[in-house]
């Protein structure tokens, strides 16, 4: 039973993938994002569908965004190095169009200085599917949908089995192997500290969102390459962003409807035109 339940999440999967590929085909550029946001269903609880947008053209690399994550989150060093975000340095010769897989290939991770000439700079965290691989493998219900389409973590429920982890086409899970080692003064209590043996993911902040606060990856980069907002909300700032340039997302053929996208606005590094 098991076998045959994998095989039609499969094949539904690919069909989802194959219908993407068939619109954009079909539509002019820029318009099949439109339909898909029609097609995806937006309903949530709350009314509100938050996503971000990212844009590549102005993201210098700088990390920035990860240092204030892992400060608002407690995110340890210590057993392990954790890191909820993660940025690659990327060729110009390989757009965000020929991203094939997370990490994506030809790209690193390790460089001192940036910005680089010829090179671009490509954050990526957990996506917040609109239809989340993790969710449905989760035996517990531990990572779920929240009242926004922010997709969400119960740190008590999750009994560190990974499934989330397997499912996840994005690589943006972490497992806690060891007892996080943080100096006291520096938690964030709005925030859990977890324990050992769980897996962890970006939440887009959602215990700032949902004081109509901005996420702190978003609040720290220093050129404004980071955007958040209800994408169910026309008279966003992300909604907005997305009417007026062409969008991508990441491993788009899988068919999850991730709500993190990435844009480039010509302005390389904020340059002028």
């Amino acid at each position: 039973m098991t076998e045959s339940l994998n095989r039609r999440d499969f094949i539904k999967v690919m069909g989802a993938g194959s219908a993407y590929i068939l619109v954009k085909s079909m539509t002019p550029l820029g318009s099949v994002e439109k339909i898909l946001k029609v097609e995806q269903g937006s309903e949530t609880a709350s009314g509100k569908r938050y996503g971000m947008v990212i844009d590549v053209g102005a993201c210098i690399g700088c990390r920035q965004c990860i240092y204030a994550c892992k400060a608002e989150n407690n995110i340890p060093n210590d057993p392990q190095p954790m890191q909820w975000i993660e940025t690659f340095e990327m060729d110009q010769s390989e757009p965000i169009t020929r991203v094939f897989s997370v990490p994506p290939s030809n790209s690193k991770t390790d460089y001192t200085d940036s910005p680089n000439p010829g090179k671009w700079y490509m954050p990526v965290q957990c996506v917040h599917c609109e239809d989340p691989p993790c969710v449905k493998l989760c035996p517990t219900g531990a990572t779920f949908i929240g009242e926004d389409g922010i997709v969400e973590m119960d740190y008590d429920k999750c009994i560190g089995c990974r499934q989330c982890m397997a499912a996840c086409p994005y690589n943006a899970r972490s497992f806690n192997w060891g007892k996080p080692e943080l100096d006291d003064a520096d938690i964030n209590p709005l925030v859990p500290v977890r324990p050992n043996g769980v897996v962890e993911k970006c939440t887009f902040c959602v215990h700032r969102v949902r004081e109509g606060r901005l996420p702190a990856c978003v609040e720290a980069c220093p050129v404004g390459a980071r955007h958040f907002g209800d994408l169910n909300d026309p008279d966003s700032t992300v909604s907005k962003i997305l009417d007026k340039y062409i969008s991508a997302t990441t491993l788009e053929e899988m068919g999850t409807h991730p709500k993190l996208f990435y844009i480039n606005s010509g302005n390389k590094w904020l340059e002028e035109d």
